[in-house]
């Protein structure tokens, strides 16, 4: 590229500056902003939400295996998602297991579990199955059979599967266990 010096009218030479060009140390300035601004979002982000996976083959909830967890949204509703940390579940999970499970039953509420594996809720038939009584814990689903009344800070939650791994077998969950809201992503 042949380069013609370009004057004033009084005849100084002058630099044309070039369209798109920038010199290296604003480029580096918008770099460490854009930077800054990334690792706050970040940061920002983490400190209030978690995605979190279900890697297992046979899920409690099949049609999901990825969710976005609210930690900050601790209000419990009936019907939500939420993420909550085990009590010890062995052998089936250690102690502190994230678990991911919808609240069905409130302190007051009544549960019962009828021996035909139907699970009422003030009732209200909410789920069915008890197959992992003998499959996982090998004790007989008569076990399991009962009705009680929740008492205060007494959470009961099931999975939308037969075969989930949920309050009909362990009982209830406190509020204290709770980790958050979990909104599924795919």
């Amino acid at each position: 590229m042949i380069s013609e010096e370009v004057t004033t009218a009084l005849g100084k030479p002058i630099k044309p500056k070039l369209k798109g060009h920038q010199s290296w140390s604003k480029f580096w300035i918008k770099s460490l902003i854009v930077l800054g601004v990334m690792i706050l979002s970040g940061s920002l982000f983490a400190t209030r939400y978690r995605i979190v996976g279900d890697p297992q083959e046979e899920r409690c909830i099949p049609a999901y295996s990825v969710y976005l967890v609210d930690l900050k949204d601790v209000d419990l509703e009936r019907g939500n998602l939420y993420m909550f940390k085990s009590n010890d579940l062995n052998p089936i999970y250690e102690k502190d297991t994230n678990m991911l499970k919808y609240l069905r039953g409130l302190p007051g509420d009544t549960v019962e579990i009828q021996a035909n594996e139907q699970v009422l809720i003030n009732g209200k038939y909410t789920e069915f199955g008890l197959s992992l009584a003998k499959e996982k814990l090998g004790t007989s689903k008569d076990e399991f059979v009962g009705s009680a009344e929740l008492a205060d800070n007494q959470y009961w939650f099931l999975g939308t599967s037969p075969k989930s791994f949920d309050s009909r077998y362990w009982g209830s969950v406190t509020k204290e266990q709770i980790v958050g809201r979990a909104y599924p992503l795919f």
